[in-house]
């Protein structure tokens, strides 16, 4: 169910505004004073970055898009105590990324009992841990470099060679081995410090 707002179908046109922690705090701030404008902007910021990232998760675009919602909700809802620890998007992140678990936690839980079968815990366990791991690694090639990112994601996704994805961004296929194995190693600190 989308989220009933003024400004739920406005296209994200704020998506790099906020960069330093600093700014997001003083937004939780305002939130928590009932300030419908930050909450505007933080919602315009990460509106499709957090669907996106729910996405990797529940495989739904109207999952995702509700495990998000949810996310905002609950963030006004009790924005009086809404005090997030560390950074506002990593909290955002992980709020999200617990939302979709839950979901596709209920979501195994009703399809066993309409079949009639228990799977077990084992089996829910592995699904979720790979649609994590799936979701860190698309998170982690999100947050590279824009050059960087896009020839990890030619190289690992679309399975290009080091000349198709030179020609494709019109550099040298040294540049694309500089910029992979970079990303490479990004990708491998970043998989390692997930949750």
């Amino acid at each position: 169910m989308p989220l009933k707002t003024s400004f739920a179908n406005k296209p994200d046109t704020s998506s790099d505004d906020v960069r330093t922690d600093a700014d997001e705090r003083a937004w939780a701030d305002r939130i928590r004073a009932g300030d419908m404008d930050a909450f505007e902007a933080l919602y315009r910021t990460y509106w499709q970055r957090l669907y996106s990232f729910a996405f990797r998760y529940v495989h739904s675009k109207e999952d995702a898009e509700e495990v998000a919602q949810e996310v905002f909700f609950r963030i006004w809802r009790g924005r009086a105590h809404w005090v997030p620890l560390g950074a506002v998007r990593n909290y955002l992140y992980l709020a999200v990324r617990n939302a979709a678990r839950d979901r596709l936690e209920r979501a195994a839980v009703a399809r066993r009992w309409r079949v009639g079968q228990v799977g077990t815990a084992t089996e829910m366990q592995s699904d979720l841990e790979a649609a994590e791991l799936v979701a860190t690694v698309e998170r982690a090639l999100a947050e590279l470099p824009p050059k960087r990112s896009a020839v990890c994601k030619l190289r690992l996704i679309d399975g290009l060679s080091y000349a198709q994805i030179a020609d494709r961004l019109g550099i040298c296929e040294k540049t694309v081995e500089t910029q992979l194995a970079r990303g490479l190693k990004s990708l491998r600190d970043q998989i390692r410090q997930a949750p």
